[in-house]
């Protein structure tokens, strides 16, 4: 098995998939009660307080909020699911004790009609959500919607349900409203509410069912610091890290409006956690991925981390093989120039803490010169896409997919990469080829190639921006002779260009499905075609 996957499933490779987690062991069944350690900070000094706090578990709840399977931040995507294997574990000793479990993922919960947690929750009468206390909590510091640094994501909303190893469990229920959570809570007797998920002061704080709203409505409402993460901010050259930026969160929120538990000390502290359990990878900013890579035009500033691991040693590979603890040591911000495929894991006292990550940057090459012959006015030797070709001369294609567009996308819209307009070009949706014939007077093939971004048109793209995913290629009379990685939507377009070699007869030009199924992948070949011979 190769452990260096997408973080998105290293959880269920690794960690949290049906024979680590369901076979962890419940340490101490039948407490019925559980001791708080909640820490608070003092509004003008920052001072930190500890007090002591037991209930019966019984009394509380936990409320986990919008662990998205999808976010637009590539970073954030990937640091949302790195927290997927502590919470898995965490979720299951708070059912072993008793506690009820809310799953909140408040823009796709719809999603989930027809499951018992969805069911049950709208066969709950609403209450109203009484306000038994006012909350004055200033905003807190906002990171602009991008934990990337300077090449930022651009906004869409494409999650369509919660990270898919994030644990269900049988009597969880997913509230979508405040009135049928409070009134599940008044029901059971909760008392306490304990929060996860993301993103704290945006999410955790703002949304219906959000501890704002449950706070003033009375109940005592807590953060867990450790499986919490902040709408990030990432400046390494002025020391700001997703990490740093979400203590800085936290910290606010323990002036202001809630206390908070570190969730494994808690757990620990109450006879449900066991050392051994290895449920933290390294993390890492930015952080792209081989299926949804991190794209840069300068030399890039890379930090790793494992927040809660202070004794861990994190050693890193750039080759592709595994990091052992003979591998470099992290210690201070690594610099990339050119692709590089990241690998990092953490050691204490020479056994591995956390699981493997890795993560992938691509450079952009310079962008090219605009084309003395634009594909768009040639006639292609050969265009398909999806669809059926009963011969090599005859082509069907598929439902809502056209012809190769010229000028135009391939839903006859006008072209768009990145949020720029672009008069010249062809639209296709992948798999498709599109094949000219070359003349001797082409000195070089020059293009700018990405994913439509016709659906961000409605909605942002809800439940839908996750899918597009397309490899471009490029071939010259057979050979491969260029190819991005994978593009995702709103991302900075490839840059092709590509001398002809002297006698070439023919360029196939391929925008391919990067592996996951062609679902949306709409694509743009833009201000491409032939630079002539001077």
């Amino acid at each position: 098995m190769n452990p260096f996957v997408s973080i998105g499933r290293l959880a269920c490779l690794l960690a949290t998939g049906a024979g680590w987690l369901l076979a962890l062991p419940v340490l101490a069944a039948g407490r019925t009660h559980v001791e708080f350690d909640l820490q608070r900070r003092d509004p003008a000094t920052g001072a930190i307080a500890i007090t002591r706090e037991r209930v019966e578990s019984a009394r509380v709840g936990v409320v986990v909020v919008d662990m998205w399977n999808f976010h637009w931040c590539k970073t954030s995507t990937e640091r949302v699911a790195a927290m997927v294997p502590r919470m898995n574990a965490v979720l299951k000793a708070a059912r072993s004790l008793g506690m009820q479990i809310f799953l909140c993922p408040t823009d796709v919960a719809d999603n989930y009609v027809g499951t018992p947690a969805v069911e049950a929750m709208l066969a709950i009468e609403p209450l109203p959500v009484p306000v038994v206390r006012a909350i004055d909590c200033p905003p807190a510091a906002d990171g602009g919607g991008c934990t990337c640094g300077k090449e930022r994501c651009h906004v869409n909303y494409g999650w369509d349900g919660m990270h898919p190893e994030l644990v269900i469990g049988p009597n969880d229920l997913m509230p979508n409203d405040p009135e049928r959570l409070y009134a599940v809570c008044k029901a059971k007797g909760l008392t306490h509410l304990i929060y996860l998920g993301v993103h704290t002061q945006v999410c955790l704080l703002g949304k219906s069912v959000g501890l704002r709203n449950m706070s003033q409505a009375g109940f005592t409402c807590i953060l867990a610091r450790d499986l919490t993460d902040a709408h990030g901010r990432y400046d390494p050259a002025h020391g700001v890290t997703p990490d740093g930026f979400t203590a800085e969160v936290v910290a606010h929120f323990e002036k202001h409006l809630a206390p908070t538990i570190n969730a494994v000390d808690f757990m620990r502290k109450n006879g449900q956690w066991a050392d051994i359990w290895q449920v933290d990878p390294v993390r890492i900013a930015p952080w792209g991925t081989k299926a949804r890579p991190h794209l840069f035009e300068e030399p890039l500033t890379v930090t790793l981390s494992i927040p809660w691991h202070t004794n861990a040693n994190i050693h890193y590979t750039l080759d592709g093989s595994t990091p052992t603890v003979r591998s470099p040591l992290y210690s201070t911000p690594l610099r990339f120039a050119t692709r590089t495929l990241l690998r990092a894991v953490a050691y204490e006292k020479g056994r591995a803490v956390g699981f493997p990550s890795e993560a992938y940057y691509v450079g952009l090459g310079p962008k090219p010169a605009l084309p003395d012959v634009y594909l768009s006015d040639l006639k292609p030797w050969r265009a398909v896409g999806p669809g059926h070709s009963p011969s090599f001369q005859d082509h069907r294609f598929s439902p809502r997919v056209n012809p190769p567009q010229m000028d135009l996308t391939n839903h006859r819209q006008p072209l768009r990469l990145r949020d720029q307009r672009y008069q010249k070009g062809v639209g296709v949706h992948a798999p498709n080829q599109l094949v000219y014939e070359l003349k001797p007077e082409y000195e070089r093939f020059v293009a700018l190639a990405g994913v439509d971004e016709y659906i961000l048109d409605t909605n942002l793209g809800s439940n839908l921006a996750m899918h597009p995913s397309v490899v471009f290629k490029l071939f010259i009379d057979g050979k491969p002779m260029g190819s991005s990685p994978v593009m995702r939507i709103a991302e900075e377009p490839w840059r092709f260009d590509v001398k002809i070699p002297a006698g070439a007869r023919r360029i196939s030009l391929v925008a391919a499905d990067a592996g996951n199924g062609n679902k949306e992948d709409f694509a743009n070949w833009v201000n491409a075609g032939f630079v002539l011979k001077k």
